[in-house]
């Protein structure tokens, strides 16, 4: 499982040793007060629909799932909002620019074999329908599928359990301040 290496203090340059501290192992600082808490990484993904209610995926050219299909996807930058990750992602993978229209999900997934993540799943819709989407950056290629199409080597688990959540109607999202229902 990922985890953060460190030796020394952030804030003092003290060395960091190892104690339970509330009830967990964890490296403090030996000089002043700093704790390092490993907590999960920010990410986010794209649950693009067309206007036929087909959904983009991206054929992964990478490990995990590599040329299993999933959702465009990926982890936060520290300075993006989850929403603008999923835009950032969308269009690095596929070459389209999206909209978030709604939130569909929050996820934990502890056992992503890169990092613990936390993962904002964002229903989206393509800016300009007539565009033709295309694996770039981390994927080897891209289009859509409908619904109650979905192919049977998709990656994540939980892409899946998403997407047929979706297709039967269940959890609908709220539409974001300031953007148009799908």
């Amino acid at each position: 499982m990922w985890q953060v290496q460190a030796s020394f203090c952030p804030l003092c340059g003290a060395p960091l040793a190892e104690r339970t501290l509330r009830g967990r192992a964890r490296k403090a600082c030996t000089a002043c007060r700093f704790v390092l808490f490993h907590g999960p990484a920010g990410a986010a993904a794209a649950v693009v629909l067309n206007d036929d209610r087909e959904v983009l995926l991206v054929r992964r050219a990478i490990q995990p799932f590599q040329d299993r299909w999933a959702l465009p996807a990926g982890y936060q930058e520290i300075d993006e909002a989850p929403a603008e990750t999923a835009i950032r992602e969308t269009r690095e993978e596929t070459g389209l620019a999206v909209t978030p229209v709604g939130l569909l999900d929050v996820l934990h997934v502890p056992d992503d074999p890169r990092k613990p993540a936390n993962v904002a799943v964002f229903l989206c819709r393509p800016d300009d329908p007539t565009a033709i989407p295309r694996g770039a950056d981390d994927a080897l290629e891209a289009r859509y599928f409908p619904l109650d199409g979905l192919p049977a080597d998709l990656g994540f688990p939980n892409n899946r359990r998403i997407l047929e959540a979706l297709a039967k109607g269940a959890g609908y999202p709220l539409p974001l301040p300031g953007s148009r229902h799908p």
